[in-house]
């Protein structure tokens, strides 16, 4: 990837990608576990994924590049619920980066129907994901694969020459969802003792505007995600490669929901 200036050829590096709001929906690919078939969960969407206007949560984010780690964090609200099924969610990142993802609970599943970067600010910029994202689907049936759209934003510095130019890219994908097994897993503040766990493999791409020219970003996504009936989304683990025109980078994330896990 290459641009040329006053002085001559300056090469632009992908030099980091930090969770400026890194969105809980279906992004991973994990191993086995459990048995297909086996019923992990019977209970309705909302009781999976509990939505009432208010709710909030907060999320760490570490994210390990090259044996360097950086942390930021982020919170999600539940701004609003519509008579249809319709919920909005608000994520705010320590960065001040602002997303809306607008979702509809239809009983037996959760999607997200609408996503919006910078909503309200100068870079607005909404898709209707086709199909739409999968959050969750229930009864949750170990092996039962979720064919799903992918909506999610990435915070990116890009470097040419001494100069970094700062994006938060909306990336707009597909992605295969599988739950594997009920299993205990652990975040910074406890354990939560009977999460599902998905395996999903995704791939997305945009395309940025730095400095005149106009870049290719894709990423393809790997590892795996937990969900705590009740609670909703608690951790994520993933592995992203990012490909900024010429350039490759794999960021290693770890998504945790903060605050003590209940009976914790």
């Amino acid at each position: 990837m290459r641009a040329r200036g006053r002085s001559g050829q300056a090469r632009r590096r992908l030099r980091t990608a930090a969770a400026a709001v890194a969105l809980l929906l279906p992004v991973s690919c994990g191993g086995g576990g459990g048995n297909d078939g086996e019923v992990l969960f019977s209970g309705t969407a909302s009781e999976l994924v509990p939505h009432p206007t208010g709710r909030d949560a907060s999320f760490r984010v570490t994210a390990m590049q090259d044996g360097a780690s950086q942390e930021s964090s982020f919170t999600a609200t539940v701004t609003g619920n519509a008579p249809d099924g319709t919920f909005v969610t608000r994520y705010v990142s320590a960065t001040g980066a602002v997303a809306e993802g607008t979702s509809r609970d239809t009983g037996d599943a959760i999607v997200v129907e609408r996503f919006v970067n910078d909503p309200g600010g100068p870079a607005e910029e909404a898709v209707l994901p086709d199909p739409p994202v999968g959050v969750v689907r229930t009864p949750v049936v170990a092996g039962e694969a979720i064919e799903s759209g992918f909506a999610r934003t990435l915070e990116l510095a890009i470097r040419v020459g001494e100069r970094t130019e700062r994006r938060q890219a909306l990336l707009v994908g597909s992605a295969r969802r599988v739950p594997r097994e009920r299993t205990p897993v652990s975040v910074a503040a406890g354990t939560y003792p009977d999460a599902i766990r998905y395996a999903v493999e995704g791939t997305a791409a945009t395309r940025l505007a730095v400095l005149g020219q106009s870049i290719e970003v894709r990423v393809e996504v790997a590892g795996d995600e937990w969900f705590a009936p009740g609670v909703g989304a608690v951790k994520e683990v993933l592995e992203v490669a990012v490909r900024a025109g010429d350039e490759r980078a794999t960021i290693d994330f770890t998504t945790e929901r903060e605050g003590a896990p209940p009976g914790g």
